[in-house]
């Protein structure tokens, strides 16, 4: 018995630049035709009439089973991939700290026995390094060839065994660029932040809008401007995770123009909220970092990502009980930073961007798939919709309204940042390599077979 066939016929297909309506084959696991395909019979037919057709989500942020600021996230590789994938995402990679005393490969092997039975959509890591010795940066090759090229440092959390000093992330990244990776940087200048944050607390400046006033665009700003003197020292591959400044965006397209190699994304509630959340009663819900920024930013980010300066847009999913987050009730400083929004990026970006006209359909596939998948070395196989591709694929009906809202969505956190928002756009299927894994208000994928993503970056385009 051969493979079973599905065609789903008659959507809005979206492949790059093209919008058209066309037929798409699923051979198995894979993408075998797309095109007018009238002439062919398969094994199930979809009528996909009125739909839009788009490749699966590619979410390259979200921290599973995080463990930070004495709490830990909420979303395990269950329920984190159950909120993705009902929300059209069918590719995530998590962040994989560096645990006291362990290696860097350990951090690949943490999350393989973590997904283990679990993991509903298929999966890769970033490793995380928190303790940068020879024997560390020595392990760097061999994560790079086990589908692990793109490692994460930080710029600040000290207090959390984060921090990661600078002639140590000049280090990495020499070694890890000439491996094949590329350094994902949390761009925060700690000096900054332990001048400001004890300044405020001294002076009963506690609530959450003093979170985001101690650490105003000039923290991240600072931080991002020390990032492209490494890159121009180094000549190392670099990527600024979840910018929210434009400043900071101005000094990436500058060392971009330069020939540097830099990168950046931001990430949707930059693009949905500003920080007059944190001045509500419930203003504990929006703390973040980097904080949530005026209007002009936010505009200023909107415009980044509609015309390619901000390579795309994840959901930094950092789902935090909301008992953990009122750790912080009292001072801003002990509130987990974090938003969970895994299952709300999709519809929230197409609904703001393309159904508003902020942004084209095809550069929303671009910034929700194409692009992550591209950047971070899971492409063909994943991003869109081309023969040989995985047939990771979902069903929009473009014009469905409904309020997004913690009965609404699948999340695990017991709140949501979204309550109440009006979205235009549902998803309505998702198939995970050819598998149907949602199906309107059901799931049908059965846990664990989600499958390790064994990522390998295109080779580098600049000098």
């Amino acid at each position: 018995m051969g493979t079973r066939s599905l065609l789903i016929r008659g959507g809005t297909v979206v492949i790059g630049q093209t919008v058209a309506q066309r037929d798409v084959l699923i051979q198995g696991q894979t993408v075998k035709m797309v095109g007018k395909l009238d002439y062919l019979h398969a094994d199930t037919v979809v009528d996909a009439e009125g739909l839009l057709v788009l490749p699966g989500g590619v979410d390259t942020h979200v921290h599973l089973n995080d463990v930070f600021m004495n709490t830990v996230s909420v979303h395990d590789y269950y329920s984190g991939t159950l909120a993705a994938v009902y929300g059209g995402v069918t590719s995530i990679v998590d962040f994989s700290n560096q645990v006291p005393d362990g290696s860097l490969m350990k951090t690949l092997e943490d999350k393989r026995e973590e997904s283990t039975g679990k993991a509903l959509i298929d999966w890769g890591v970033h490793p995380v390094i928190t303790r940068p010795d020879e024997e560390t940066l020595d392990q760097i090759p061999a994560v790079v060839q086990a589908g692990a090229p793109t490692i994460k440092c930080y710029m600040t959390y000290r207090q959390d065994g984060l921090l990661i000093e600078d002639d140590d992330l000049r280090r990495i990244a020499v070694r890890l660029t000439d491996a094949g990776g590329m350094l994902m940087l949390h761009a925060e200048d700690n000096d900054m932040i332990e001048a400001n944050i004890p300044r405020f607390i001294a002076d009963g400046k506690t609530s959450p809008i003093y979170h985001a006033r101690s650490k105003p665009p000039e923290v991240e700003v600072a931080a991002i401007r020390r990032i492209v003197n490494m890159a121009r020292d180094t000549g190392a591959r670099f990527f600024i995770v979840h910018l929210a400044s434009d400043e900071g965006l101005d000094l990436v397209i500058q060392a971009r123009q330069e020939g540097l190699d830099i990168t950046a994304e931001t990430c949707t509630h930059y693009l949905t909220f500003t920080d007059e959340m944190l001045a509500r009663e419930d203003g504990i819900k929006w703390i973040c970092s980097p904080p949530l920024r005026n209007t002009v930013i936010q505009e200023r980010l909107w415009s980044g990502v509609s015309d390619g300066r901000l390579a795309m847009v994840t959901s930094d999913d950092a789902a935090y009980s909301w008992k953990a987050k009122m750790y912080g009730a009292d001072r801003f400083d002990k509130c987990p930073n974090g938003i969970p929004g895994v299952e709300a990026r999709f519809s929230i970006l197409y609904s703001e961007g393309v159904a508003k006209g902020r942004i084209t359909l095809p550069r929303f596939v671009e910034i929700v798939s194409t692009a992550p998948a591209t950047l971070f070395g899971m492409a063909p196989q994943k991003g869109s919709i081309t023969p040989g591709a995985d047939a990771d694929i979902v069903l929009v009906d473009p014009n469905e309204r409904w309020t997004m809202s913690h009965k609404t969505l699948h999340m695990a956190a017991d709140w949501c940042a979204w309550e109440g928002i009006e979205i235009t756009g549902r998803v309505v299927r998702v198939y995970s390599r050819g598998e149907l894994v949602i199906d309107g208000g059901t799931c049908l994928a059965e846990p664990g077979r989600g499958r390790y993503i064994h990522c390998q970056l295109p080779p580098r385009t600049q000098n």
